[in-house]
């Protein structure tokens, strides 16, 4: 028998598994595709409740970079596009010509992660267990990043 489930918490779970997903087993495209689905419906929710997205907040950072920089006016629509492009690119195949694609998928899936933890913070979710894994994860990849240079 079926029951209402709100979609809050089913981000919350595609989150953690997307999670989950990058650590313990490197699949960085169920990573990434899990994530993907938790940061529309996260950012959805945000954009209901009467605040701005991670999505809507880059566009608006792009819209100030390209206008400061001199390049032609692009639509919202259009900087979507360019926004979604890899999640598209992923999700979608159309055509034989869309059967390769360019992608480095662990970047991808880590800035995925990263854009459905952002919107899950603008709502308030709790921090779990596993969201504390991939905080930590990141830390710690970002001392090695520093070390690799010689900036520690």
């Amino acid at each position: 028998m079926s029951k209402p489930v709100d979609k809050l918490t089913i981000a919350d779970q595609m989150l953690e598994t997307s999670i989950e997903e990058f650590i313990d087993k490197g699949r960085f495209f169920s990573a990434f595709n899990l994530a993907g689905v938790s940061e529309e419906l996260y950012g959805k929710y945000v954009r209901i409740s009467g605040g701005k997205d991670t999505q809507q907040e880059d566009i608006e950072a792009i819209f100030k970079i390209a206008e400061q920089l001199g390049f032609p006016e692009q639509s919202v629509r259009e900087w979507k596009k360019v926004a979604n492009y890899m999640k598209n690119a992923v999700k979608h195949f159309d055509s034989e010509a869309d059967r390769h694609i360019e992608i480095a998928p662990e970047d991808e899936a880590r800035l995925m992660i990263t854009a459905a933890l952002s919107n899950h913070s603008k709502l308030g979710r709790e921090v779990t267990p596993i969201i504390q894994r991939f905080n930590e994860y990141g830390h710690e990849k970002a001392l090695a990043m520093m070390a690799e240079q010689g900036n520690l």
